[in-house]
């Protein structure tokens, strides 16, 4: 491979690059979105290569670029010297014919270029940060398809550590001016005061994507907002990074291990015992919630946990008691991709050409029926849709592509949202951007942001042991004018549901324009601030509780109605 490129020369190759990205971004864009593996399943000679050549020793005379004296460069020549042989590679990438095969054959030398190509855009003296921003959204979705223990059986140097360390320079570098007035409530977000606060949040590209991507999206949004203090003292709350489900999930630990983890974790938290974990949060981004860490009722039962969940879960059936509580917690909203939002925008039809009543894609077996544990006599209100579908009345769907889906929700004037293993569901989330009036079968499901969206305009919430022809009868009678009022509320609540991207899929211009028409207002009204302005609220709260007597005695009168309301529920609940 021909590097003979001076490291002198280096700053106006990339200077060219800066140019060269806006032809080449796109054809990047398809090949980083193939291969999120979180969204899409690799092909085998992907796995292949992914497990039996992670050094890309075996693509001699394959490939258009020499990965294997790339590589070696990278070993023993320092950074930013290193630029010499990564600028020219990243200008093949961005020129070369089959982008496919190259991220098949090499995808572990493909991120490590990367990670340098943005490293030395916001290191220098002017950092770029917008070509910067495209680029780590390019190593993103790359990096996204790759678990940290497979980069790890690699030589290349572009290790998970490294990756989190150029992602925390991002950042840093996208908050706000220090001219720019700071917002409350101030959040202090723990990083290397406790060695396990790494280890739960590592894998952030891998963690990212998917249903519950959202516990490292939270994290990030923090890092990079004007609510973020250094200083503790001031801090209105304490953000406990770690990215729960995933670590299960996604084959880190298993569930004793994570168990113990979290109570060294506490343990170790020089703030948490001033006010008895109140002012702390923890995110729990699935069904699960705090159930992933099975020691919690004991060890932080008076913390705030972020989490989609407010029921039970059927893969617990002794837990009888949901983790959620009302007064101390808050529902957010689970993660729905921006490609994903531009899909269903694109799919989403008139109303006078949705010739289908209602559909549910879904599964229908017995684990997704009712809680195990008995307690609470539900409904199997999957089975009872199940029934409907059988008569003809409406259409279930299993196993559809992201396309088919999409379709049927933006063909059908109404989408069901039941419940199934847990209370929570994305469906709810994916027939608002369909424009498709969600239709909501969970009883004891908080939808996320009801302190301050009355979902009762564009939900439908029907009882569970309902279903049925009465159900039918009443959503066949809705005329035109209600339906399209509901989904016109729809449209002007959905964007409060969506966590707009900071370090991923900027290079999807395609789909990034999509979000902006349909939510030109996202950065005043999104899922992160939605959060914010309830945790605003909380503020009050938490700080008060903590001014109480110790003794049992009247709450001071100089307190709001509404304050002095969640204070008393939350006596009543020690």
């Amino acid at each position: 491979m021909a590097t003979a490129v001076a490291a002198t020369s280096a700053r106006p190759c990339v200077g060219a690059l800066l140019v060269a990205w806006i032809q080449g971004v796109l054809l990047l864009a398809r090949l980083a979105s193939a291969i999120d593996g979180q969204s899409h399943k690799a092909s085998e000679e992907e796995v292949d290569s992914v497990w039996n050549d992670p050094n890309c020793e075996r693509t001699e005379g394959s490939s258009s670029i020499d990965w294997h004296s790339v590589r070696n460069e990278l070993e023993t020549t320092p950074f930013p010297q290193s630029m010499s042989t990564i600028g020219p590679v990243v200008e093949r990438l961005l020129g070369a014919v089959d982008m496919n095969m190259e991220a098949m054959l090499c995808p572990f030398g493909i991120v490590s270029v990367l990670f340098f190509f943005v490293k030395f855009l916001i290191e220098g003296a002017s950092p770029k940060m917008g070509p910067a921003r495209i680029y780590m959204s390019l190593l993103d979705g790359h990096a996204s398809g790759m678990h940290p223990h497979l980069l790890a059986r690699s030589d290349w140097p572009a290790q998970d550590d490294r990756i989190t360390a150029l992602r925390r320079a991002m950042l840093r570098r996208l908050r706000p001016n220090a001219d720019v007035p700071r917002v409350r409530p101030f959040v202090y977000v723990y990083d290397r005061e406790v060695p396990e606060i790494r280890q739960l949040s590592q894998g952030a590209s891998f963690c990212g994507k998917g249903q519950w991507g959202m516990e490292v999206h939270i994290h990030e949004w923090l890092l990079a907002s004007g609510h973020l203090t250094t200083e503790p003292e001031e801090a209105d709350f304490f953000f406990v990074p770690a990215y729960s489900i995933c670590m299960f999930e996604g084959g880190f630990f298993p569930i004793p291990n994570l168990d113990e983890m979290y109570q060294r974790l506490v343990a170790g938290l020089p703030y948490f015992k001033a006010r008895r974990g109140r002012d702390h949060i923890f995110t729990f981004g699935s069904g699960m919630s705090a159930n992933v860490f099975l020691s919690w009722r004991e060890v932080i039962p008076e913390s705030i946990f972020l989490t989609p969940e407010t029921w039970l879960f059927n893969d617990f059936p002794g837990i009888v008691e949901p983790c959620f509580d009302t007064w101390k917690d808050i529902a957010i909203p689970g993660y729905l991709h921006q490609h994903e939002i531009s899909s269903l925008l694109a799919h989403a039809k008139p109303l006078e050409e949705r010739h289908r009543l209602a559909v549910f894609l879904g599964r229908t077996d017995p684990s997704r029926g009712p809680h195990p544990g008995g307690r609470h006599n539900e409904t199997d209100v999957r089975g009872a849709l199940r029934q409907l579908h059988e008569e003809g009345r409406i259409l279930v769907g299993q196993n559809l592509s992201f396309a088919e889906m999409h379709d049927a929700m933006g063909s059908s004037r109404f989408c069901f949202v039941p419940k199934g293993k847990s209370a929570w569901s994305l469906r709810f989330y994916e027939a608002l951007f369909a424009n498709c009036v969600p239709v909501v079968l969970s009883d004891y499901w908080e939808l996320p942001f009801e302190h301050f969206l009355d979902v009762t305009r564009f939900v439908i919430k029907w009882p569970m042991n309902e279903v049925g022809e009465r159900m039918m009868d009443y959503l066949e009678g809705l005329p035109d004018d209600v339906v399209e009022q509901y989904m016109e509320n729809g449209r002007a609540a959905r964007c409060w549901y969506v966590y707009p991207a900071l370090l991923s899929e900027f290079h999807l211009e395609s789909d990034a324009m999509a979000l902006r028409r349909a939510c030109p207002d996202i950065s005043d009204a999104n899922a992160f601030l939605g959060i914010m302005r309830i945790l605003d609220r909380k503020r009050h709260v938490v700080g008060t509780v903590q001014q109480l007597p110790s003794t049992a005695g009247a709450v001071p009168l100089t307190l709001h109605d509404d304050t002095l309301m969640e204070v008393e529920e939350s006596d009543e609940k020690k």
